[in-house]
């Protein structure tokens, strides 16, 4: 996320080595928590950081 400003779920799945829905688990508790947002929708959609680093 550091390199791209963005990750997708495909992109964190590969990183972690998790399943989908795992992935898909954490990657909306981070939204949940405020921690990432949420940008585009369905296979578009990437994760972005909520908090400025």
């Amino acid at each position: 996320m550091r390199e791209n400003g963005s990750i997708s779920n495909k992109e964190a799945r590969e990183i972690l080595c998790l399943a989908e829905s795992t992935t898909k688990r954490i990657l909306n508790r981070m939204v949940q928590d405020g921690t990432l947002t949420v940008r585009g929708e369905r296979k578009a959609r990437v994760y972005v950081s909520a908090i400025e680093l």
